[in-house]
Order: structure tokens, then C-alpha cells, then sequence
């Protein structure tokens, strides 16, 4: 870690690492923590995070063995090194220690290498790597490199200092070397650089090696034919490469002119690529921010839609109060002697008032009300008079170090996946290779025992490599995913990472948020429920006690019944409790806070200013009030651990202050003081929740504006404790039209459907009936946390976990559910668990302490989980995921981001096209994207096995033609090769990808694997029947009374077995087509695709025309000879059995796949069919080595 002081006698000391020791010499604890504080601090999903590093030098001896080998492999090994560069790394470096390494290789925790040269500050006597744009200084302790980081606790004495002052020169120096420019900037690959990585892949390689041997054989136009074909497929990769890379780069890229504040207090205007951490920066209206930063002065309001997608403005806040500022520059100013600060502060010490601290601890990593994100854009600001209305704000992290920079490199650096599509093909392009070498031997053997020269030998068995392994199978693997995304792009579906499509195929459990996803974004006010104290008569051995009771009035509609006196401190709250501003002359802020703010009939007055002269409420005034003017005093934002919000304010009419708190009714109900709390409180919130009605609940208590307190957390809690209770808000949160219908569609599919929410449990489990989530018929379970009566050695210090049953039929009463397992008394019993944000948290560290299978059992059962943080959703998403599960996660993009991001499908409900939230996003905001993207995902899988078996197929055919017909020491012509290739199968191919998903969801998911039963099955017997028949052709032809063998062109290729094979293997090609055409249920049937029917129609009419045209011409064009008449028929009976017999086989393996699908899947809701032992091990609990990372605890009286 680095400090940071605005001190300039702090000297070399600033920059000397904040380590850990734990007493001892060993260091590997010292490593764990410091790794366990990344972990933490990232939230175990940075870019940057690394598994190892391993040394190496440069020696001579090395050296020379690496350009020796150049030398005599005649630059062929530069091949070698390039593909393998861990062989490289080795052959040319030394393995070494890291302290003496001048290059690093670096292992990253997402399973990535890079290796990183090592570099010196000879000022500083110093060495560092870049490792992904960041840099990663030596640390002598540790024996390794690691990220530099800034100190998150200041002294409130040095961040005023900064503001004053700005940051020094030295220091300024000192954090440029750290942490290099402030650009998020990657090296975009020119056009040469991309030409000569595709040149050198190696399909390219293979198939120049492909050109070269048909040059030879001098089939000129079907190499240039090939040529051509492999130069516009690598262009057009290479397009879509760089054109991918420069409109991330436009997005990530960013400079600006910045005003700083530096050297004494001097003002600066820069670029903002000369920032680093520690600058004190000023904001300007739509000023875009291009690093990360705390705000010190005044307040800000930004739009963060461009990292989350949302477009709600958020607040920011100071963390420095305006009175702070200036009672720090009071002091330190020359017109004051010192006299005058004697008397100062003699004055403030009889007061007991306390204006500063200077060794008040400002913990910057807990103010998140004060962090603004690189990227976002300042859309208001109101300025501080204690700045000369200036807003400034410290830099925190520059570069790829910002929240927008880590976001960058994770679209670069892309999250692998268990995906195993890709590596699978790799394995079964292996066996065609095994198969060539086959072909190879046999070919050697034939020919040679034929008498063929060597020369020709040597040249048509190589030939054989580039018949078994088609050139175009890479494009082949692609095409359908192009297609598919293309077709999303019109449905306004954008998709910032490609692989992911093939992924979204595969969900089986789709997470929904609930406002604004699943429901309409703004919420209607249905009314409110306010408290009334009355008089009770309580009788006590015969004496009569008079005491008051504070009961619920009945519900009313504040928009149309005025609020009265019992009700004018609801009003109060109603008007200010919120985070609205004016942005442009019209409010501006969570739709829900506007609909509550526009019932109270109230106008918010912008101020320029904060304190105050800055936003004020004018409340109109009514039959029972005048009017009146509110001024905050202090403004505390929602946070999701909190469950609320709370504004101090001062009402102008008698200058009294108050403390208004808003947030959720169980978080609320205790801050309040229990006399106050009604006694229906729970059967009321249950009887508006469980109608799916969002209540909120709200509390008043009386403020003494005059006293101080040393912590803005401490002012915090007092402030929302010992509250008076108000009543709740009653909203009524609409289900948006298409999501019933989508929910059904997806739970049809054998897609489970989840919710994932930071509302009320009984809300969320209502408005889950609605959407069609939770059926009617299902048994419901709700778990809810009870102080524990005792500890237990079993339990430790947990709070016990009740399951009561909420279903409405009252059935939950007759069934049990075991606490300790989560499983249900009858095991045949479908049911499902309501999971609380708290319930989660202590089953899931319960999980990583114990490996208690109740935590799995929970993910299984689950299905609404509510009042869940952003951290903790995106914790379940990857627990999904871990125990196997494709995940996806539909969200507005506001509190869940990381969700969005952990899942395989991240689909974000945006209006803005350039977000990152999440791999996908749909500017059409409710959740008919998720089936469309589903389908695509499936076509596009389905698609990629259709033409990989099609490719397979279409290579084997020729490669058994040709095998066949070295046997009689013929071969195919060069004009045969061009029609079979460039007329037959490659347009097919093209066409192929471009077959659209059928419009129903099927029940069943299309495999992921290529190296399957049933593919591999049916592979093989489609390749048994094609042999088959072509090895009856071959002895069939020969057997007429009309065969014979003269020899009427140096190659041999007029006769009539080649001519009979070339034609059988083109209605062959065209059958397998036929066959793998049937797409149903994720593809559409062939007929459906136009330009595809229409080439198939125009490829086999071109192959009757040859069969039974009989045109001399055409004949001759083609290099064929021409065959009776007789044998055409018998070729085509031959044709049609062969069709006959791959359908039959198809249809078998079709039929087969559909029953042992329906054999797996028991029943729709219940999609995890292993078994616990059958579960992927948990490192983190079977690897004692490991570290585990519980969710901690957050308690409501803790900050």
C-alpha cells in the first residue's frame, strides 16, 4: 500500500508499503493475507488478480541454442515458438528466481498467462512488469511483484491540506512512476499485425501448405478458387476483429482538459492524462469524468447509465463538510494573529462544539455516497462556498485501476467458461488428421504396388491431408453465430462478447430482477397508512389505568384526500425523505420517490448551493397548514445493507428539525421505539405484501441541530434510532404485460425460472405468483432468522433459521421441513424455498465452514430470494453456476451489475446501446429478449454441430472417393474438385447459417458437446453407409460388360470409375445435407430458408443434369466419361437407397436422443438432476490450503 499527505516533510516515507507480519520469519501468511485482501477488496472478481509468477533470465548460452535452432530449421521453429510460447519461453530463458528475473511470466487467476518484462526506476532504485496495462512493483518482503495500491484511511488534517494545497510536485512525481498515464488505452493492432496473426494461424498455414500442393499437382484454378476464399474469409475476420477492438476502444478511450489544483493551491488546466492519484480535481457541469475520485467539496449529481445502464441520476456527497473547509482555512490564514486563534479556540473548548479534528480517520473505502466512477457524466453539481464555489474532488484510481478500466479488461481478458464446444472440435479435427494418416499409409501402399512413380506418390498422399481436413471448417464453426447476432441486432438485442451466444443456448436457470425487469419500472401510490395515538383503558386488579395506544388508520389516497393535521408529519417525510433533484427544470430521480414526492403537492426550489443556499422544499399550503419551507440539513442515501434512507431537515416556520427515515418495514420497525410500533404492525404489512404491494415504511424523531458528532456513521445511527412510527407507503408495483407469458414460455422450455430482489419477501413471493414463477400448487417455504436460545456446538453463535409455511391453501401445515438438510418429509413432494438476504448469507458461510449439504439443497429449492444485496446476487449466480449450472441473469442494470456479469448470459435492460453492464443489452426493457436470445443461442449451437457433421461428412466422402480411386491409380480432376467444392458444399454452408429458430421453445436443450454418443454414433454410421455404397459403386462398375480400362489422359481421370464415384459422392454431399438440414425443434425446416432451398434446388438439379444429361460437352468440361444409360438408372436406384438408409439412421439416433432426454428430466421445476456426490469438489472447502471468503454479516447498528 502507498500513503498519501498533503505533508511534504513526509519525504521518502510516503510511498513505504503498509505491510502485515505476523510476527514471525514466515512470509507464506503474509502472502495469504495480502492475496485474501485482493480478494476483498475486488470482490474476487478483478482482472488483475494472479495465481503465480515465475522468474526467468536471459543467458547467453540460451541465446545462442534459440538462434542456432533458427538457423538450421531455416526460420521454420519461428512457427513453433509462435503457437507454443511456453516451449518459447523455455528454449530462450532460464528459469530463475523472481528477485533476480528480468522477465516474468505471470499465471492470472482466470487460468491466462503473460509474460512481462521487468523494468527499473533508476531514481527510485526500483523494478516493475506491466502486467495488462497495470503495473506491479517488487516487494523485497514478499519476494514478488504485486499492484500497486493507495491507503483507503486519511487523516481528515491531510485531505483538507489536499484541498488547500493540492498535491506536491514530489508527490505527484512519485504517483506517475506508480501508476504510469491515466488513459484507458489499448494497443489496437494495425492491419499488418492482424493480417500476419491470421496468416499464421494454423488453419492458414495449413491451408497454403493446401495451395502449394494443389499448385504442384497443377489444379491452378482450385487452389486461386481456395485462395481467394481463405483471403476474403481472413479479411473478413480480420474486419470484425478490428472493428470489435475499435469500438470498444472509442468506448474505453477517453481525454479531456481538467482543472487541478497543484503546488500550494495553484490552479492548472491539463490533460487528464497527466492525473494520477492524489490530484484534486474540479467538476464542471456535463463534465465527463475520466478517473475515479472522491468528492471532498460541495455535491454532485451524475448519470451512471453508461457502467450500469441506468439512468436514474445518483447523488454524491462530500465527504468533507462545507463548516470543516472553512474553519481549516480560518486557521490557516495569514490575516489572523495569533491572538485571535487563541481566543478561537478558547471560545470553541467553553462550548464543548468541535468544528475539526485533525486526527479523525476518513475510511475512503466506506464512502461510496463520495465515489464518482470514471466514464460517468456530471450532470449537476451544487457548489460549495467554502471553495469559492468551486467542486473539487481527489483522484482515487486512474487507467485500467478505475471501475470502468477493470470493466475493459474484462471484455479483453473475457471470463472462461465450461464451455467445451470449441476444444472438442479441436479433438475431432485430431481424429480427421489420424484419419489422413491412414489414408496416407494406405494410399503410399496402393499406388506403390500399381507402379506410380514416387514423385506422384509423395504428392497424392499428401493431397489426402487437405481432403480430410476441409479449409473451410474454421469459417464453418462461426458462421451460424455471425448470423445469429445479426438477427438479434434488428430485435434491438447488442452483444459486446460473441462466444457467449453459443452459451445461451444451454440455460437451465434464469434469475430475474423484479422492479423495472419483471414489473413496470414506476410504481403507482396507492395510498398511505398512517398512525393514530389514542386513549386506552387498560383494567389491572381492579384499577383503571388510562395509557395511550398508537393504532393504523384506514388507507387513503393522498392524491385525492388532503393530508390533515394527524397526518402532517407524513407529509413532511413524504416531501423531503428522498433523493430528487432538478435537473433541467424538471425533477429528476427514482421513479418511485417521484410518485411519492408528486402526491404531497410540493416544488422543489434548485439552489446553485449546498447548505444553505442549496435545494430547498416549498410545501403548498393546505386546509390544515400553511405554507412552509423544509432545508436538509444532512441527507443519508439508500444503501442495500441498510434497507433505508434519512434526511435531517429544518422546517422554516418554527426552526424545528427532524430526523425522517424511510426504507423497509422489517429493517424499520427496529429503529422504532416499541410503544410506538401498532400491534397489527406484521398482520398489516402481510396483508398489502402478500396482495404484491411494495411497503415502505416510515418514522420521525426530533432533532437537536446543535449537537456535533466527531463521525458522519455515528451522527448516522443516532439519527435513525429511537424512532417514532409514522405509517407505511403503499405502491403498487404493476407486473409488466409480456412477463407472464415470457416466464411460462421459458418454464415450458425446461428453463427454471428465479427471483432475485432487495424487495420484501412476501411482496417478491406475490408478484412471483403473478409473473407465473411460483404455480399455485406449489408448496412454499419461507425461512426466517431467530435469535438462538443457546449456543450449540453444532450452530456456534447462528441465530436459528424457522421455515414457516406460506402457502395459501394452508398444505405447508401438514408437511415438514428437516431445518438442518432443507429437505421435505415426503421426497416425492414438489416444493420451493423463500430465501431472505440474511437466510442466505448464514447458510452460505454455514456452507464454507462446514460443507453442510443444506447450502446446495437451498440453490435447488430456491426460487425467490429477496431483500438481496448486489454482492450476495452475485454470489448465488456463481454458486449456480459452480454446481454445474448454465445461469442467466436478466436485470436493469442499477444494484446488479456483478450478476450480470458473473452470468454465462447477462442480459441488461437498457435505453443505452454502449453500456457494459452485461455481455448483452436490450434497448427494449421488459423481458421478451430472453427467449429470442435463448433461441438465437440455440440455433446458432444447433447450427455449428449441423455443419461441423456436414464439413465431416462432405471431407470423408472425398476422401474415400479419392482413397477408391488410387486403387485403380486414377484421381479426381481439377474441374471435379472445383464443382464439388465451390458449387455443391460451400455455398450450402453459407446458406446453412443463415436458417432462422423455430418460433416454440422445445423442452429439451441442444447438446453442448461434440464428442457425445449420439453425435459420434450418429457420425460414424452415416460414414459406415456413404463407404458402403461408394465401395459398391466402385465393384459394381467394374463388374459391367461395358467397363474398360484404357488409359486417355496421363492422369487417368476419363474413366468410368472415377466418373461413377464423382457422381455418386455429389448426390452424397447433397443427401447429407438433406439429413442434417432437420433442425427441429431449434432450427426451422429447410424450405423456410430461401436462398438455402434455392442453392439446394440449383445444386441438385446441377447433379440429375450430370446423371442423366449426358452432354458430351459438359462431360468433357468436367473431365468425365460419359456412361450408358443403364448405369445412370442403376446409379440413381443406388442414390435413393442410400437417401433411404441415412434418414432411417438420422431418424433412429433422433428419436433415440428424445427418449433419453425425457429419461433424465423427471419434472420441469426440478432442473438439477446430479446428486450431491456427483457435484463438482469445492476447493474451498476440501482444499485446506485454501482460503474460504464468507459473506459477512452486516447488522444494522454497524459502519
Amino acid at each position: 500500500m502507498i500513503t498519501l499527505s498533503g505533508n511534504e516533510d513526509s519525504g521518502e516515507n510516503e510511498l513505504e508499503p503498509l505491510l502485515v507480519n505476523n510476527g514471525s520469519g514466515d512470509l507464506s501468511y503474509l502472502k495469504k493475507v495480502e492475496k485474501q485482501e485482493n480478494i476483498d477488496e475486488n470482490g474476487g472478481d478483478d482482472m488483475l488478480l494472479v495465481d503465480k509468477m515465475v522468474g526467468y533470465q536471459s543467458r547467453s548460452s540460451r541465446e545462442l541454442i534459440y538462434w542456432l535452432s533458427i538457423f538450421f530449421s531455416c526460420g521454420s521453429i519461428l512457427l513453433i515458438f509462435y503457437w507454443f510460447e511456453l516451449f518459447y519461453i523455455n528454449t530462450r530463458f532460464k528459469k530463475s528466481s523472481i528477485s533476480s528475473a528480468n522477465h516474468v511470466l505471470v499465471y492470472s487467476k482466470d487460468s491466462r498467462t503473460e509474460f512481462c518484462k521487468v523494468n527499473y526506476l533508476v531514481e527510485e532504485n526500483e523494478k516493475y512488469i506491466v502486467f495488462r496495462f497495470s503495473r506491479f512493483f517488487f516487494n523485497e518482503k514478499l519476494q514478488e511483484y504485486e499492484k500497486t495500491k493507495l491507503i483507503n484511511q486519511y487523516e481528515k488534517i491531510d485531505l483538507l491540506r489536499l484541498v488547500e494545497n493540492g498535491l506536491s510536485e514530489n508527490n505527484l512525481q512519485r504517483m506517475k512512476q506508480r501508476f504510469g498515464s491515466n488513459e484507458i488505452n489499448f494497443p489496437v493492432k494495425n492491419i499488418p499485425r492482424l493480417l500476419m496473426e491470421e496468416v499464421l494461424h494454423p488453419f492458414f498455414i495449413f491451408q497454403v501448405y493446401s495451395i502449394c500442393l494443389w499448385i504442384a499437382e497443377e489444379y491452378y484454378y482450385y487452389a486461386g478458387a481456395i485462395f481467394l476464399i481463405a483471403t476474403v474469409s481472413a479479411v473478413l475476420s480480420l474486419r470484425e476483429i478490428r472493428g470489435n477492438l475499435l469500438s470498444l476502444q472509442k468506448i474505453a478511450h477517453f481525454v479531456c482538459p481538467v482543472r487541478v489544483v497543484r503546488n500550494n493551491g495553484r490552479i492548472e488546466t491539463i490533460h487528464s492524462t497527466d492525473l494520477a492519484p492524489g490530484d484534486i480535481i474540479e467538476l464542471k457541469q456535463d463534465f465527463v469524468m475520466p478517473c475515479d475520485a472522491i468528492l471532498l467539496s460541495g455535491q454532485a449529481i451524475l448519470n451512471e447509465s453508461m457502467l450500469t445502464g441506468e439512468s436514474i441520476p445518483v447523488n454524491k456527497y462530500s465527504i468533507l463538510s462545507d463548516e470543516e473547509i472553512k474553519s481549516f482555512k480560518q486557521r490557516n490564514n495569514n490575516n489572523y494573529n495569533q491572538q485571535q486563534q487563541q481566543q478561537q479556540q478558547q471560545q470553541q473548548q467553553q462550548q464543548n462544539i468541535i468544528d475539526i479534528s485533525d486526527k479523525e480517520i476518513k475510511d475512503l473505502s466506506k464512502e461510496k455516497r463520495s465515489l464518482i466512477f470514471g466514464g460517468t457524466v456530471v450532470v449537476k453539481i451544487l457548489s460549495s462556498p467554502s471553495t469559492n464555489d468551486r467542486i473539487l474532488c481527489m483522484v482515487r484510481d486512474t487507467s485500467f485501476q478505475t471501475t470502468k478500466g477493470k470493466l475493459i479488461l474484462s471484455i479483453l481478458y473475457p471470463k472462461k467458461s465450461h464451455f467445451k464446444f470449441f476444444m472438442e472440435g479441436l479433438k475431432f479435427v485430431g481424429v480427421l488428421c489420424f484419419l489422413a494418416v491412414i489414408g496416407f499409409c494406405v494410399s503410399v501402399w496402393k499406388l506403390n504396388s500399381l507402379g506410380v512413380d514416387f514423385g506422384t506418390i509423395a504428392i497424392r498422399a499428401l493431397d489426402l491431408i487437405t481432403i480430410v481436413v476441409p479449409p473451410a471448417l474454421p469459417m464453418a464453426m462461426t458462421v451460424g453465430t455471425g448470423f445469429g447476432l445479426s438477427r438479434l441486432r434488428k430485435t434491438k438485442v447488442f452483444c459486446i462478447s460473441p462466444p457467449r451466444l453459443n452459451m445461451a443456448g444451454k440455460i437451465q436457470v434464469f434469475c430475474f430482477d423484479k422492479t423495472g425487469t419483471l414489473t413496470e419500472e414506476g410504481l403507482d401510490l396507492l395510498g398511505i397508512i398512517s398512525t393514530l395515538q389514542s386513549s386506552v383503558k387498560h383494567v389491572n386488579n381492579n384499577n383503571i389505568n388510562n395509557s395511550s395506544e398508537y393504532k393504523f388508520n384506514e388507507l387513503n389516497d393522498p392524491k385525492i384526500t388532503f393530508f390533515n393535521n394527524t397526518t402532517a408529519m407524513f407529509r413532511v417525510l413524504m416531501a423531503s425523505c428522498h433523493s430528487l433533484t432538478v435537473i433541467n427544470g424538471s425533477v429528476s430521480g427514482d421513479p418511485l420517490e417521484i410518485k411519492i414526492f408528486e402526491s404531497t403537492n410540493s416544488t422543489i426550489l434548485d439552489g446553485g448551493t449546498i447548505g444553505g443556499g442549496g435545494q430547498v422544499i416549498s410545501l403548498a399550503a393546505t386546509a390544515f397548514s400553511a405554507q412552509d419551507t423544509i432545508s436538509y440539513l444532512e441527507n443519508f442515501d439508500f444503501q442495500s445493507k441498510l434497507q433505508r434512507m434519512s434526511v435531517i431537515v429544518q422546517l422554516k416556520s418554527d426552526n424545528a428539525c427532524f430526523s425522517l427515515v424511510k426504507g423497509s418495514p422489517e429493517m424499520v420497525k427496529g429503529l422504532c421505539l416499541p410503544h410506538t410500533i401498532p400491534r397489527d404492525y406484521d398482520s398489516q404489512l402481510a396483508m398489502y405484501t402478500e396482495k404484491g404491494y411494495r411497503v415502505l415504511a416510515c418514522a420521525y424523531r426530533s432533532w437537536d441541530s446543535t449537537v456535533s458528532f466527531p463521525k458522519r456513521e455515528l451522527l448516522r445511527k443516532e439519527s435513525e434510532s429511537n424512532l417514532q412510527f409514522l405509517g407505511f407507503i403503499i405502491m403498487e408495483n404493476r407486473v409488466k404485460p409480456q412477463s407472464p407469458p415470457i416466464i411460462q414460455r421459458l418454464q415450458s422450455a425446461n428453463i427454471r425460472t428465479v427471483m432475485v430482489t432487495g424487495d420484501n419477501g412476501l411482496t417478491a413471493t406475490s408478484v412471483a405468483k403473478q409473473c407465473g414463477i411460483i404455480k399455485s400448487d406449489t408448496l412454499l417455504f419461507m425461512g426466517l432468522i431467530q435469535p438462538s436460545s443457546s449456543p450449540s456446538p453444532t450452530n456456534g453463535i447462528e441465530d436459528e433459521i424457522i421455515w414457516e409455511p406460506v402457502s395459501q391453501d394452508g398444505r405447508g401445515n401438514i408437511h415438514k421441513l428437516d431445518p438442518t438438510t432443507l429437505l421435505l418429509d415426503e421426497m416425492n413432494r414438489d416444493y420451493n424455498l423463500i430465501v431472505s438476504g440474511p437466510v442466505f448469507k448464514q447458510i452460505y458461510n454455514h456452507y464454507l465452514a462446514t460443507g453442510s449439504p443444506r447450502f446446495i439443497n437451498m440453490l435447488r429449492r430456491g426460487i425467490v430470494y429477496a431483500r438481496m444485496t448486489p454482492d450476495e446476487k452475485q454470489t448465488l449466480v456463481e454458486e449456480l453456476q459452480r454446481i454445474g449450472l448454465y445461469v442467466g441473469m436478466c436485470g436493469d442494470g442499477a444494484n446488479d451489475c456483478g450478476a450480470l456479469k458473473a452470468a454465462h448470459v447477462g442480459i441488461s435492460l437498457s435505453e443505452s446501446e454502449a453500456s457494459i453492464a452485461a455481455p448483452f443489452t436490450s434497448t427494449i426493457t421488459d423481458i421478451s429478449c430472453c427467449p429470442n436470445l435463448i433461441k438465437e443461442g440455440r440455433a446458432s449451437l444447433a447450427v455449428s454441430f449441423k455443419l461441423f457433421q456436414f464439413m465431416g461428412m462432405y471431407s470423408l466422402i472425398q476422401f474415400t472417393t479419392v482413397i477408391l480411386c488410387y486403387f485403380h491409380a486414377s484421381v479426381l480432376g481439377n474441374w471435379q474438385y472445383l464443382y464439388q467444392d465451390l458449387v455443391v458444399v460451400f455455398p450450402l454452408v453459407i446458406f446453412l447459417g443463415m436458417t432462422e429458430p423455430c418460433e416454440k421453445l422445445s423442452f429439451k436443450r441442444p447438446s453442448g458437446r461434440l464428442i457425445s454418443f449420439n453425435m459420434i454414433g450418429s457420425l460414424l454410421s452415416h460414414i459406415i453407409i456413404c463407404f458402403v455404397f461408394l465401395i459398391v459403386v466402385f465393384h459394381l462398375v467394374q463388374s459391367k460388360s461395358w467397363f474398360d480400362e484404357p488409359l486417355l489422359d496421363e492422369d487417368n481421370i476419363f474413366n468410368y470409375i472415377t466418373t461413377s464415384l464423382f457422381i455418386f459422392a455429389c448426390f452424397q454431399c447433397s443427401i447429407m445435407l438433406f439429413v442434417f438440414s432437420f433442425g427441429k425443434p431449434f432450427l426451422k425446416a429447410i424450405y423456410t430458408n430461401r436462398y438455402l432451398f434455392l442453392v439446394y434446388i440449383i445444386t441438385l438439379t446441377a447433379n440429375f443434369i450430370i446423371l442423366f444429361g449426358g452432354f458430351e460437352k459438359l462431360y468433357n468440361f468436367l473431365q468425365l466419361r460419359v456412361i450408358p444409360v443403364s448405369w445412370r438408372s442403376t446409379l440413381f436406384v443406388l442414390i435413393i437407397g442410400n437417401l433411404i438408409a441415412n434418414c432411417l439412421v438420422e431418424l433412429s439416433f433422433y428419436f433415440f436422443k428424445s427418449r433419453s432426454k425425457k429419461k433424465k428430466i423427471l419434472n420441469i421445476r426440478m432442473i438439477f438432476s446430479k446428486k450431491n456426490n456427483e457435484l463438482p469438489k469445492d476447493s474451498r472447502i476440501f482444499n485446506t490450503n485454501s482460503v474460504s471468503i464468507p459473506i459477512y454479516q452486516d447488522y444494522s447498528d454497524t459502519f
